[in-house]
């Protein structure tokens, strides 16, 4: 297993659950089947097949993964379905179908359906590393990862976490590493990937060419850098975006050495060397650019 994508949240108090408690709380929330009649469900479900335990704990992080199954009835099929019905009775009653009763209609055309509609399972994994209060959610979409933690919440009952907020603005420091890569924190160099934004909404994307190059530089005249491809000490590279939110790991060349120099006798041992292996490595990245960008999480009210 690899971790591709993070979304990483910050707790405002220490996080002092061990592994037992940690499998005996997710254990009662597991993801239940998706019933006949409801659109979807949701729990935690053990990250490895054929093994029960809800958590795995390597060094000192534990992984555990989020489940959400959703029945699939799309909105096409309601409207086709629902604008036959509409027209049945206009032509037998002779009369038009007002707002309330098409939006009832809608319902009872959903409720028929819902029980004849596939069902597809998304599964996320969740890396936390207590010793430096980080919930780390393997996905790039930061609505998904707002679920699984509120979800994560409800099962522990109580998660003060927040996402990181920099104190000095990221894309500023994006555009004085396109200009000048010598100013990276230590550890990291210039990919070959990097995206600019407006607030209009105009983009251009850059994909395996020498971001130093003058054309590319060019854009910082009108355009804001909102993502840069990095890569940390031969180790890992992935694109850092405007929001610190990490997307595409991927491992480097020492990384993969010792990657593939696992020899592991079951899947369970081999997915806690992996998690043990990428968790040090992340934990020294993330330790690097929080401390460039003087990142602290901000105390909120927990939201049950």
């Amino acid at each position: 297993m690899w971790i591709k994508n993070l979304t990483v949240f910050l707790g405002t108090e220490p996080f002092n659950w061990s592994a037992a408690e940690l499998e005996e709380r997710l254990d009662g929330n597991r993801c239940p089947p998706c019933g006949r009649q409801s659109p979807s469900s949701e729990g935690f479900v053990p990250p490895l097949k054929n093994d029960d335990r809800m958590v795995v704990a390597a060094g000192s992080y534990f992984y555990l993964v989020h489940q959400e199954i959703a029945r699939l009835l799309p909105g096409p099929v309601i409207k086709e379905e629902l604008d036959a019905r509409v027209e049945e009775i206009r032509e037998r009653e002779g009369r038009p179908v007002g707002r309330k009763e098409r939006a009832d209609l809608k319902d009872q055309i959903t409720f028929e359906l819902l029980p004849q509609a596939f069902t597809r399972s998304r599964r996320t994994g969740v890396l936390i590393d207590p010793q430096r209060r980080r919930v780390m959610v393997d996905c790039g979409s930061e609505s998904r990862a707002e679920q699984v933690v509120s979800a994560l919440r409800k099962a522990l009952d109580s998660l003060p976490v927040t996402r990181p907020t920099a104190a000095s603005a990221t894309t500023a420091a994006f555009a004085h590493w396109l200009r000048e890569p010598g100013a990276l924190p230590e550890g990291f160099t210039l990919g070959d990937r990097c995206e600019f934004k407006n607030g209009d909404g105009a983009s251009v994307r850059i994909t395996a060419l020498d971001l130093g190059r003058e054309e590319i530089l060019a854009h910082l005249e009108e355009l804001a850098a909102v993502k840069v491809n990095l890569c940390w000490k031969d180790e890992l590279e992935f694109d850092l975006q405007q929001d610190l939110a990490v997307k595409r790991l991927k491992p480097l060349d020492l990384i993969q050495e010792n990657l593939d120099g696992i020899n592991a006798e079951d899947a369970l041992d081999e997915m806690m060397a992996r998690l043990e292996l990428q968790g040090g490595t992340l934990r020294g990245a993330l330790d690097t650019l929080f401390q460039f960008f003087d990142i602290k999480a901000e105390s909120k009210p927990d939201v049950a």
